[in-house]
């Protein structure tokens, strides 16, 4: 017998998925399906019942009336995700499960997860559609297509995130399929589609359009066919303040602008100014015998370079994920195990960045305690275990997942561009194995350490992790308290939630702990360079003596700054914290600091 007859005997074949791999795959994908989600695929589906209740023409105005309170614009994104989740949602408005717009309920998330899992479902085989257009040779295609499906990056957007990026992955993969084939016109509907939920298919039309088409008017032709979607949806919304200042006004558009060269007062963009270069490049390029190769390296730098230059949120970089896939399948053999290996560096860049830059938000604060009848609240943030560079951390993580995507673009320039040949081979599994079931564990491992320790220390805090809005900047002549009742005889650490707002601040902040009688039982300063944006800043304490059941005071100062040179503290809105109280300015708020306490000798 031929020892690759032996191994495909074995329980973990190198040379094909096993049953053991649908199974144990196939439970891990359905615990993290069950287990997490972000609340924002939560609040989409809530919003999309206003197509289903109300004028379709006044959908955000409906969304910032009933979602909103009449205060805010709840609906940041362009119609068309709300639309299709109107629709999935459209048979259970007929079977009476969904009977108004005023409430939505949990379990519909998991509703909506089994669209988005289609379309996931269906983004893999219409990428295992362009494998055959590079090579018709099934085997290489499954084996291309299993990497992708598999890939870290995409599973955590998909299944523990949770989000619905996957559609414009869809139409984007989909439009890059049809471009192969030299078909501009449907492959421009396709990405006009596209962009009609995200902007960033934009990057990869472009320079495909330039690369495959050099005649102007068909050129121009096609631009006018993407701009279509979007014309239609500016005619029927623009009437919409909700809409103008919900999605046109959304903030991270703006991060477009945010990195860029300096002089003279004047700033050059390096987005929009490579960007141009990409696209010149693409149109001075002629198309050869390798140009499928040459394309997928275009569709892999125009996938990755905006999110080398903007302030990106986790859910986005599902975006890439085609683009590297396809590129890592076209190396050589002794390549491919390598860029898998990389991945996983890359992804573990990729949680200890987005821990540590979304506390409390994108991290172990997805886990649905509830559905497993589990009682927990979040006191330590699963940031705790990425802090090995301190104040810096944040930043050289990202510094590290930059030179991730970076380093994909300088590998695989050379064998794609300038390497004509396709090497028919065994398709070695392993390294397609090993990267699923550790890429998935980079995230779920850190999550249940911290699970473990939240469960165990839960009686030791205090907490009101509610963040809604900010009293403005704490200047020179402010004071914020928080007023609390001690829970232990000793308090061992304090954690703030401040806001820089998005600037580096170069001023000292003074954090004060104060009996009820405003007598000084601690102090600290530091300066406020240092402090995160949005993010938990650390007081730990040499254990402040306290009387259980006595109320204290926390006052936040900051006796040199100014406006433009100072920090927030952020709130809730409403009252949350009902042993204590907000005072901003010496005056009592219906509303309290965002805090914890963290006591010993309960």
């Amino acid at each position: 017998m031929e020892l690759w007859q032996l191994n495909q005997k074995t329980i973990f074949s190198p040379f094909r998925l096993s049953t053991v791999d649908y199974l144990l795959g196939g439970l891990l994908f359905l615990f993290c399906y069950f287990a997490f989600f972000h609340y924002d695929i939560f609040a989409t589906g809530w919003n999309s019942l206003n197509y289903l209740y109300g004028n379709p023409l006044d959908f955000y105005q409906n969304c910032k009336k009933i979602q909103g309170k009449g205060i805010f614009e709840p609906a940041s994104y362009p119609p068309s995700i709300f639309l299709i989740f109107a629709l999935w949602l459209y048979p259970l408005k007929l079977l009476g499960i969904i009977k108004t717009p005023l409430y939505f309920p949990l379990y519909l998330v998991y509703w909506l997860k089994v669209l988005t899992t289609l379309v996931y479902i269906a983004t893999g085989l219409v990428f295992y559609r362009v494998t055959q257009i590079y090579q018709k040779n099934r085997e290489w295609g499954i084996y291309s297509t299993w990497i992708w499906f598999v890939s870290p990056l995409a599973i955590f957007s998909q299944f523990i995130f949770s989000q619905y990026d996957i559609f414009y992955v869809f139409f984007t993969l989909f439009g890059f399929f049809i471009f192969l084939k030299k078909k501009p016109y449907i492959g421009s509907i396709l990405f006009g589609l596209a962009i009609t939920f995200k902007y960033f298919p934009l990057f990869v039309f472009i320079p495909l359009l330039l690369f495959f088409e050099k005649k102007i008017i068909k050129i121009m032709v096609c631009g006018l066919i993407f701009s279509i979607p979007t014309v239609i949806t500016q005619i029927l919304y623009i009437h919409s303040p909700a809409y103008i200042t919900g999605v046109l006004g959304f903030s991270p558009i703006a991060r477009v602008f945010s990195a860029g060269l300096t002089y003279n007062g004047q700033k050059v963009y390096y987005i929009f100014a490579i960007f141009l270069i990409l696209s010149g490049i693409t149109y001075y390029l002629d198309l050869y015998k390798n140009y499928k190769k040459v394309a997928a390296f275009i569709f892999l730098f125009a996938s990755i370079f905006p999110f080398l230059f903007i302030s990106w949120h986790p859910q986005w970089l599902i975006f890439v994920t085609p683009a590297m896939a396809l590129t890592t399948a076209l190396a050589k053999k002794n390549k491919i195990s390598k860029f898998l290996l990389f991945d996983l560096f890359g992804m573990f860049f990729f949680i200890a960045y987005t821990v540590l830059s979304f506390q409390d938000n994108v991290d172990l604060n997805m886990f649905q305690a509830k559905l497993f009848h589990i009682t927990f609240q979040q006191v330590q943030s699963m940031s705790m275990l990425f802090g090995l560079f301190k104040s810096f951390s944040v930043n050289v993580y990202l510094s590290l997942f930059w030179g991730y995507l970076t380093l994909n673009l300088i590998l695989k320039y050379k064998f794609l561009f300038t390497d004509t040949t396709f090497e028919l081979r065994n398709y070695l599994y392993t390294k397609v194995r090993q990267r699923y079931y550790i890429g998935i564990l980079i995230f779920i491992i850190p999550a249940i350490i911290v699970f473990i320790l939240n469960y165990m220390n839960s009686n030791r805090y205090i907490i009101n992790p509610i963040r809604e809005k900010v009293f403005g900047e704490l200047t020179a002549s402010r004071v914020f308290e928080q007023s609390f009742k001690a829970k232990g005889s000793e308090l061992k650490q304090i954690d703030l939630f401040l806001a820089t707002y998005r600037r580096e601040n170069n001023t000292v902040i003074q954090l004060e702990v104060l009996t009820k009688n405003h007598k000084q039982l601690y102090i600290d300063k530091r300066s406020a360079l240092f402090i995160k944006d949005n993010a938990w800043e650390s007081f730990k304490l040499p254990n402040i003596k306290m009387q259980k059941g006595n109320t204290y005071l926390l006052r936040l100062t900051s006796p040199n700054s100014f406006s433009g040179n100072a920090i927030s503290w952020w709130a809730s809105a409403t009252k949350c914290y009902k042993n204590g109280v907000a005072i901003v300015d010496g005056k009592q708020k219906e509303a309290d600091f965002t805090f914890k306490l963290k006591f010993s000798r309960i």
